[in-house]
């Protein structure tokens, strides 16, 4: 023990990223451990990659590009898919290390050393990272860099210059390169120099046009290759946000919360909100710190520049129509630092600690269901688990069923299977084109665009269906059309994935006018029945 506290006074910096590493390399012994499989946008990031390019349907590249490096490595298994993913989050936890000691740096310049490992330990245990260290995604990709750029616009704000500016637009460039909500760091750049006469100035420098410049360039070839393909991502993006079926519903921001508990930590995001709460009544109307009481009004106000526009801006987006847990991922790299201040600095060190306390229990509980999916099946959570689960299954009984129907093609009405069954189809040895039936005139995801139907192969098509809701459509775009029975795929915890088989041929689909539109609105299920997927 003393050895490792001398070690501590002498390489803080070394021990940090010790302790990051050894949570990083338990991680992966879950990642290789865990028998669940690829989930759809898994398999679906692991196609793209198979294809390297500066854009894909509905995510900016970087993803791609990390599976692509793993697994050219070490194939195409499962863990290897997500193999970067521990470490991507670990490299996060690192980069908050180094904001939190330079924002907590004495008046005579020492660095604030356990600021900065309370803000590794507050992002690294939080259970939103926990699972997902498990997962490979954007967020994974995203929040290196991220928090590498508030880390550089730190910097540019204390030593404005060109080197810093140029560090800070580089970083951004990379984080929107792996996800476009990358966009709220302008955000919060934007409001914090509103605050902040520092920031103002270092972004009105030549550090600033530095970093504007180097941003740009970074990003541009992305850019290009939305032009080049119609805005597609972008488009996707909007379409995301889902508020051509807006409902207004007050109640979806009490889910919203929950959620952001769920992802932060119960303690961690009641502590969140009353950082906001103490930091509005108690910064100084000049915007300066006060040192002597242990206020750090300025450091907890430019965090909460970058947490405060994520979280209200999904919160709208919630209650307007919908939004997923995650997507307000980016507001906690900079939250574990407010926090980390005030664990050193205002006495809030103990409730702190119990946040970190309990998110390492969930944790623990999280890594025994990931390892051991039956514990989860045991208590009544299988339905958490059908969406990594049974793909390898629905693979080999479609092809099987496929091979022996003498089928030219398959064809699936569903994305999330497409995907499924496109990735666990790789060993499988058939060579079956694996086509995707279109909703719309247009392909509107990954599944339509790669699994467009190519002529002459539409002789015998097997048809794997799992939307209920379109199968009168589906129906009328083919000459011929027979049932050909069902597959039921096991999923575990009592669950199963219902697939109603056709044998099709002569496949011209009608034109999507609002003539079809009409025609088929009243023969469309509600979505509630649309549930055949398990």
């Amino acid at each position: 023990m003393a050895n490792l506290s001398d070690l501590w006074r002498r390489r803080p910096a070394l021990c940090v990223a010790l302790a990051v590493a050894l949570i990083a390399l338990v991680r992966l012994g879950i990642v290789l451990a865990t028998p669940l499989e690829l989930g759809p946008d898994e398999a679906q990031y692991w196609r793209w990659s198979r294809t390297l390019d500066w854009g894909y349907y509905s995510k900016p590249p970087l993803i791609a590009w990390v599976i692509a490096a793993t697994t050219s490595v070490f194939g195409n298994a499962e863990w290897a898919v997500r193999l970067a993913v521990p470490f991507l989050h670990a490299a996060t936890a690192f980069f908050l290390f180094l904001l939190g000691r330079n924002m907590a740096r004495d008046a005579d310049g020492a660095p604030g050393n356990v600021t900065g490992a309370w803000a590794a330990a507050i992002y690294l245990l939080m259970p939103g990272v926990t699972l997902s260290s498990v997962v490979i995604s954007t967020d994974a990709v995203l929040l290196p860099f991220w928090s590498a750029a508030l880390l550089a616009l730190w910097s540019l704000r204390e030593r404005p210059g060109v080197v810093n500016g140029a560090l800070a637009g580089l970083m951004i460039g990379l984080a929107m390169l792996g996800k476009y909500a990358a966009l709220y760091i302008g955000a919060g750049a934007i409001l914090a120099a509103l605050f902040d006469r520092q920031t103002r100035a270092a972004l009105l420098s030549f550090g600033g046009l530095a970093m504007l410049a180097v941003a740009t360039l970074t990003l541009a070839p992305n850019l290009l290759w939305n032009a080049a393909n119609g805005f597609e991502t972008v488009a996707h993006t909007t379409d995301n946000a889902n508020w051509n079926e807006a409902t207004f519903n007050i109640l979806n921001l009490v889910k919203y919360m929950t959620d952001q508990m769920g992802v932060f930590g119960p303690i961690a995001f009641v502590l969140l909100l009353a950082a906001f709460y103490r930091t509005a009544r108690r910064r100084d109307a000049e915007g300066l710190a006060d040192e002597t009481a242990g206020r750090l009004p300025v450091r907890e106000l430019w965090l909460i520049c970058f947490i405060a526009p994520v979280l209200v801006l999904i919160a709208v987006q919630a209650v307007i129509s919908r939004a997923h847990a995650n997507w307000a991922a980016t507001a906690y790299p900079a939250a574990s630092v407010l926090l980390a201040l005030l664990a050193t600095r205002a006495g809030w060190r103990n409730w702190v600690r119990a946040s970190v306390i309990l998110n390492i229990v969930i944790a623990g509980v999280a890594a025994a269901l990931i390892v051991l999916p039956s514990l989860g099946d045991a208590i009544g959570l299988g339905n958490g688990y059908k969406r990594v689960r049974g793909w390898g299954e629905t693979a080999r009984e479609i092809q099987a069923r496929a091979a022996a129907e003498g089928a030219t093609a398959i064809m699936i009405d569903e994305r999330e299977v497409w995907h499924g069954v496109d990735y666990y189809s790789r060993d499988l040895g058939g060579d079956i084109p694996l086509r995707a039936w279109r909703r719309h005139d247009n392909p509107r995801s990954t599944a339509e665009e790669i699994g467009t139907m190519q002529p002459g192969e539409d002789a015998r098509i097997l048809i794997a269906s799992v939307r209920t809701r379109f199968r009168a459509r589906i129906r009328a775009d083919f000459d011929r059309i027979e049932d050909a029975g069902t597959l039921e795929i096991p999923l575990g915890g009592g669950k199963t994935r219902r697939i109603v088989l056709f044998l099709a041929s002569g496949y011209h689909p009608l034109p999507r006018t609002p003539d079809y539109e009409r025609a088929y609105e009243l023969a469309d299920p509600d979505d509630a029945a649309d549930a055949d997927a398990g």
